[in-house]
């Protein structure tokens, strides 16, 4: 298949998707990728079906996972397509330890916050979340005032702190799950 726009798309869009077997055990699984365009309503729902219809006719009942940038959140009409689908369950929510003190989407601002998650991991029922986690990590770069010192009486005189500003390498921040099948 190729990337196109389709319905009301901005953007071409693609799934692209892997069969798996682990070494160990022989337990075979496909991993599915893909991005929702973020500005068309109707092709993220239709993208939402067809994902699934392309799933069902490349994995039939083989174990999936499914991944991606989806460009809704999880009070979407686009996520319920695939969460209520009764083939994919949304990992936060199958997850009983979660760690996500924010959404996914920063838009390269690490004082942004939000409760909305656009990226999202689907996991078939072969699979059972143990841990999710939305990491919001940070690093630190010369702010254009890196060269002013401060210091305090609250830290011993020793120590002198340099003003640096919190960066992010993504307007998305990374999503993890660890998964036991």
């Amino acid at each position: 298949d190729k990337p196109n726009k389709g319905w009301d798309a901005v953007l071409p869009r693609i799934c692209s998707w892997g069969s798996f077997q682990e070494v160990k055990t022989g337990f075979k699984f496909y991993f599915f990728n893909l991005h929702m365009d973020h500005i068309g309503v109707v092709a993220r729902r239709k993208s939402a079906e067809l994902v699934l219809e392309k799933i069902k006719e490349i994995a039939k009942n083989q174990p999936v996972i499914l991944t991606g940038d989806f460009n809704v959140d999880q009070t979407s009409d686009s996520y319920a397509v695939i969460d209520n689908s009764g083939m994919l369950k949304d990992a936060y929510k199958l997850s009983p330890l979660k760690y996500a003190n924010n959404g996914t989407f920063n838009d390269f601002n690490a004082d942004n916050k939000t409760d909305s998650r656009i990226d999202h991991i689907f996991l078939s029922k072969n699979f059972k979340a143990e841990r999710y986690g939305v990491l919001t990590d940070s690093y630190r770069a010369p702010s254009s005032n890196a060269s002013e010192k401060s210091s305090s009486a609250n830290f011993p005189k020793e120590v002198t702190l340099q003003k640096y500003a919190a960066k992010l390498p993504s307007d998305h921040f990374p999503v993890m799950v660890i998964v036991d099948y």
